[in-house]
């Protein structure tokens, strides 16, 4: 099984629309891609969408920016929450 999960669209700092993103990832045979862009579930619909036709199992993420208490940047990898 092929999975990627860790992947960026245009809705945060990637190139590709969420649905070419998905359209990427069957061309390249994976059965599973994380939709993780920075901040943001807005690629989340689009992204569903293609999946479904497209036959790559989606999973729902974000990459959340976050600061320890000394202020060093770091980026933590959600899966599967409730956008809300």
């Amino acid at each position: 099984m092929m999975i990627d999960l860790h992947a960026h669209s245009n809705v945060s700092d990637g190139t590709q629309a969420p649905a070419d993103l998905v359209g990427a990832a069957a061309v390249a045979r994976l059965d599973v891609l994380a939709l993780t862009d920075h901040d943001s579930t807005d690629g989340w619909a689009q992204g569903l969408a293609a999946a479904r036709q497209q036959g790559v199992g989606l999973v729902p993420g974000m990459e959340i920016s976050c600061k320890t208490s000394r202020g060093i940047s770091v980026h933590l990898l959600c899966y599967l929450h409730d956008p809300a």
